[in-house]
């Protein structure tokens, strides 16, 4: 017999963290994601979405009390209120092969979720930010990047057998910098250039209240039409850098301005997993040393695209191609000979189209699922795109 047990104190988090390395024991890919940043996730302090919402984390525990399975469920209430019905959402799902324990672990969620006022539940998902811990891993099991979901093959089986629909695509796309045609991005320029005051500017500390303000004005105009949309404010921008900056490389960080209006941004980060294998998800005084030695010694790391937007004013400017233009400049193909961008919905086929034309390629592919928790509630998945033929 096997029980379930809430997570509330270090002990509980412990079995929680637990989980993963008894899953993935056998895999050489999987890179443990940092305790610090799932916990994060869950603290009213650092997590806005709990102030408007709750969640509630849970372990498996098997016959002889060892963990074998974990899972957290969410739901934002004032989100809810601008949807048809209300979504809660299921995330950080681990389980051995067992399907009685998946199930087990979904039927403890879901009831959750139905006891909070849930309708449909989405997953899994990360409760806040969509450009990290989004999806199901089904296509492209490579190393992932950081804060990416990452699973065994027959977790697909889990959802789809449990009754989870495919709701939309997360893709990711794959580049070599040396493949990027930059010569058709300077041209764009020099041409737009003539006819337009366009200029790019990398993010620079010293101006970090304005990069902010500039970033929340095309930001909350590009997406505030998405299902998941929550408008984001200049102080929690500039809070996310400041803590951020041991790991982000500003000149990854693009702005570009059209008449001197903020068009269009780029953000993206090293990506770390390269450097925080060996911590297995720890980074503590015994860990620390060993990461930043790696930092030092690295000739060169793979670079993570977390966010792209262009505002609607001028998505018939060329400004998409002029924003990752600037971004895929020589000292950054240099330094990242390997660019990812990543969480592109499926539907969102503007981004789609643009990344296609910088001659980067699908790479792997996370589905997130929704199911109904009650009856009468319809399902109404977003459009998918085609997937290349090594894909399907």
């Amino acid at each position: 017999m096997h029980s379930i047990i809430e997570v509330k104190d270090k002990k509980g988090w412990k079995l929680f963290h637990r989980v993963p390395h008894i899953v993935f024991k056998d895999d050489p890919k999987w890179v443990c994601p940092l305790e610090s940043d799932v916990e994060t996730v869950f603290n009213p302090e650092k997590n806005k979405a709990l102030q408007q919402g709750e969640a509630a984390c849970f372990v498996l525990l098997n016959g002889s009390g060892k963990p074998a399975g974990r899972i957290a469920a969410f739901i934002n209430h004032e989100h809810n209120k601008a949807l048809p019905y209300p979504v809660g959402g299921i995330g950080f799902f681990d389980c051995i092969d067992n399907k009685e324990y998946a199930f087990a672990l979904f039927e403890k969620a879901e009831n959750w979720l139905r006891d909070k006022g849930a309708k449909a539940v989405d997953g899994p998902i990360n409760f806040g930010d969509r450009e990290k811990f989004w999806g199901l891993l089904v296509k492209g099991f490579f190393p992932p990047l950081y804060q990416e979901n990452y699973n065994p093959e027959y977790y697909q089986h889990f959802f789809e057998a449990g009754g989870f629909i495919p709701f939309e695509q997360v893709l990711t796309f794959r580049g070599e910098t040396s493949n990027i045609p930059m010569d058709r991005f300077n041209k764009l320029m020099d041409m737009l250039g003539r006819r337009y005051n366009i200029r790019n500017e990398h993010l620079q500390l010293n101006k970090l209240e304005k990069f902010a303000e500039d970033f929340c004005e095309v930001y909350n105009a590009a997406f505030k039409q998405y299902e998941h949309f929550k408008p984001v404010f200049p102080a929690e921008v500039i809070k996310t850098i400041e803590e951020a900056k041991s790991i982000i490389d500003p000149k990854i960080i693009v702005m570009t301005y059209f008449n001197e209006r903020p068009a269009g941004f780029c953000l993206t980060i090293p990506d770390i997993n390269q450097l925080i294998k060996p911590a297995k998800g720890k980074l503590n005084w015994r860990t620390l040393p060993l990461v930043l030695w790696r930092k030092w010694t690295v000739k060169s790391l793979n670079a993570k695209g977390i966010a792209f937007g262009v505002h609607p004013d001028f998505r018939t400017k060329g400004i998409a191609g002029i924003v990752l233009g600037y971004m895929s400049r020589d000292e950054n193909r240099n330094k990242y000979p390997v660019m990812y961008f990543t969480t592109v919905r499926g539907h969102n086929t503007e981004a789609v189209s643009v990344y296609l034309k910088m001659g980067v390629e699908i790479d792997r592919l996370h589905l997130a699922y929704r199911k109904p928790l009650a009856e009468g509630v319809e399902i109404t998945p977003h459009e998918f795109i085609e997937l290349p033929s090594h894909l399907q």
